[in-house]
């Protein structure tokens, strides 16, 4: 254990995926810093990047910045092979290396306001397990240049998530915006019983598979507001085949999503 962890006796740990966001990521990780520092003193906050092997120079810039951050770690993938791979490997980076009590899913484009951490702990500290920011409920919201394709696809998309994963039950009614990026999770009793070598999807899907597990094995959840904001730099992890692929993986969960988890086969 370190001296900070010593002192502070909880750890969060911010996960941040990055390709080809070398301008963002730096300034990024000292606002997400600062603000857990004066907003959330009781938690020892750390952030690792896992980069997708940027050829921007992303992870060069973060070696430079964990000269003078020993608050910052990084991970370089040899292999880019998705938003929910790179996740997974920060979450087993995050319990193993850093002892994480939390970890933080966050984007490295300023779409996720840094202000919404200590937020999110503060949940974490009130009893919850499962922490999701939600774009659907008041203080909550979409930037103003989205095109209606963006509309659709996030708030149709969330819809018909929610519905096939959980309706008619009462997760349905309280889960707003099933496929959020901003999360916070519990890691003792909670994300420690995943096992992330079952977890299928490696893209967006991911983020509906832990959540339908999380949600299966009785994680409180909880949701707080969201202003997603406009992207500053980098380059979006949505492809045309986002989609398809969060559809296929909600319709698996709703037909075998629990014996498959409660058999192992």
């Amino acid at each position: 254990m370190t001296e900070t962890q010593a002192t502070h006796g909880k750890t969060a740990v911010v996960v941040i995926p990055t390709y080809n966001e070398a301008d963002s990521i730096c300034p990024l990780v000292e606002a997400l810093l600062a603000t857990a520092k004066s907003s959330a003193p009781q938690w020892s906050v750390r952030v690792l990047v896992v980069d997708g092997d940027s050829p921007d120079g992303t992870a060069q810039a973060v070696r430079a910045a964990m000269q003078h951050q020993p608050a910052l770690d990084l991970m370089v993938e040899t292999k880019k092979a998705g938003i929910g791979a790179a996740y997974l490997l920060g979450f087993e980076r995050a319990m193993r290396q850093h002892a994480a009590d939390v970890v933080v899913e966050f984007d490295g484009d300023f779409q996720h306001p840094p202000e919404t951490l200590p937020l999110m702990l503060e949940a974490i500290d009130e009893g919850c397990d499962y922490v999701l920011g939600s774009r659907a409920i008041p203080g909550g919201g979409y930037p103003a240049g989205w095109s209606l394709y963006r509309h659709l696809m996030s708030r149709g998309g969330g819809f018909v998530a929610r519905l096939l994963l959980f309706f008619p039950w009462r997760p349905f009614f309280r889960i707003t915006d099933p496929t959020t990026g901003l999360k916070a999770t519990r890691v003792r009793g909670v994300l420690d019983r995943i096992d992330f070598a079952r977890i299928r999807s490696k893209g967006f899907g991911y983020k509906l598979e832990l959540l339908y597990h999380l949600v299966q094995q009785g994680a409180r959840v909880k949701e707080i507001p969201l202003r997603f904001q406009p992207r500053r730099a980098g380059e979006s992890k949505i492809t045309n085949q986002t989609p398809g692929e969060i559809l296929r993986t909600v319709l698996w969960l709703r037909l075998f999503g629990k014996r498959y988890m409660a058999r192992g086969v």
